[in-house]
């Protein structure tokens, strides 16, 4: 905690007491020493291309054991750009942050080992003398990559590594749903990886910033679409939102893991080849008509799309993993999951075991 003569920009003099008031404190955590004793080290820079986490600032922070972690502040101040109302900013950010930290916090008590962790929360008054100063907070195990920057470096030619980081992910949305939460925002940046070996790493998913809890107001429930719109399924882009909360927000997570499936071998989501594919009249921009209308353009345009994934797999894996990609990806939410399945056709269990099996046969060579 510092008091108002302490703050200075870049390194130069005092901040004046009127100055304080407009500061972002979020931006002010460096060198700071939390409850629990964890240390604040360096801001992270915002990445240009980012797309989430618009209310937050992140850092590295050190543990008492001297390893690092991850935080994440929420920043007040950019949300209040461009809001006139600050009352109704500060209460719908803070719904946001708490309801992110009781879900982390369940997620925790489940012991969902796919999910990334947080390790702690709370809140820091950045300057001692000034009650707007205070900045809440959620710190997290530190990944060493994500799967973006590990197919680069090390998944590129890894069969293996591919199907079993997609049945980690695979298995950390069915924790995630065996809770009644759809995740809502599964996309490459959101696939974090830990080092546990030079031999083993671990694959989890990240950020329930947009996720849903079924039978519990979620603050992202009234947006047609919470997560990144990039990954958003075609169903939403065509306005049909199924009011069945598990046919609609389950079945979405089911399609951006099989828009994982399609990046990893294809360097482009299902959503991206499938609107690649299809023509520019039956797009949604251009397109007056129902989704109904739209389904039979587009499963002959996802037709299309499956002979490009295909040819963009082994050909000895073809067999196994095609199928997953047609059931995962289909543009019909209703036809999404598993075929056959009396009960629950989105559940992920009949894919956690092909891709646990997948992934043993690719160590092996079975499809070299």
């Amino acid at each position: 905690m510092v008091g108002l003569g302490q703050i200075s920009k870049n390194g130069g003099s005092s901040v004046s007491m009127a100055d304080t008031y407009m500061l972002n404190f979020a931006l002010l955590l460096e060198g700071l020493t939390l409850d629990g004793g964890y240390r604040v080290a360096t801001l992270l820079p915002r990445k240009p291309q980012a797309t989430g986490g618009n209310f937050s600032q992140c850092y590295v922070v050190t543990t008492l054991d001297g390893k690092h972690a991850f935080l994440k502040a929420l920043d007040f101040h950019a949300a209040f750009a461009n809001q006139n109302d600050t009352m109704r900013v500060i209460e719908d950010i803070t719904t946001l942050f708490n309801f992110e930290r009781n879900l982390l916090e369940e997620c925790a008590e489940r012991r969902m080992d796919r999910v990334v962790r947080a390790i702690a929360s709370g809140t820091v008054r950045v300057d001692s003398g000034n009650p707007f100063s205070v900045v809440p907070y959620l710190i997290f195990e530190k990944a060493d990559s994500d799967i973006r920057v590990q197919l680069d470096e090390s998944l590129g030619d890894s069969l293996s590594g591919k199907l079993r980081a997609l049945h980690h992910v695979a298995t950390g949305l069915k924790q995630l749903h065996s809770a009644d939460i759809a995740h809502q925002d599964l996309k490459p940046s959101n696939v974090l990886v830990f080092f546990v070996s030079s031999l083993l790493t671990v694959s989890k998913v990240a950020d329930l910033g947009r996720a849903s809890r079924a039978g519990n107001p979620s603050p992202y429930d009234d947006h047609a679409w919470a997560g990144d719109p990039n990954y958003a399924p075609p169903e939403v882009l065509y306005s049909f939102l199924d009011p069945d909360w598990s046919k609609r927000r389950i079945a979405a997570d089911m399609y951006m893991l099989g828009g994982l499936l399609s990046f990893l071998f294809c360097r482009t989501t299902a959503v991206a080849a499938l609107f690649h594919a299809l023509p520019l009249e039956f797009c949604p921009s251009n397109w007056n008509e129902s989704f109904e209308d739209a389904l039979p353009y587009l499963q002959n345009a996802f037709a299309n799309t499956i002979a490009d994934f295909a040819s963009s797999v082994p050909e000895k894996l073809r067999e196994e993993i095609v199928p997953i990609y047609r059931q995962l990806c289909n543009p019909d939410p209703r036809m999404r999951g598993f075929p056959g399945t009396q009960i629950n056709r989105n559940a992920l269990e009949r894919y956690l075991s092909s891709l646990d099996l997948m992934a043993s046969r690719a160590k092996s060579g079975r499809y070299d």
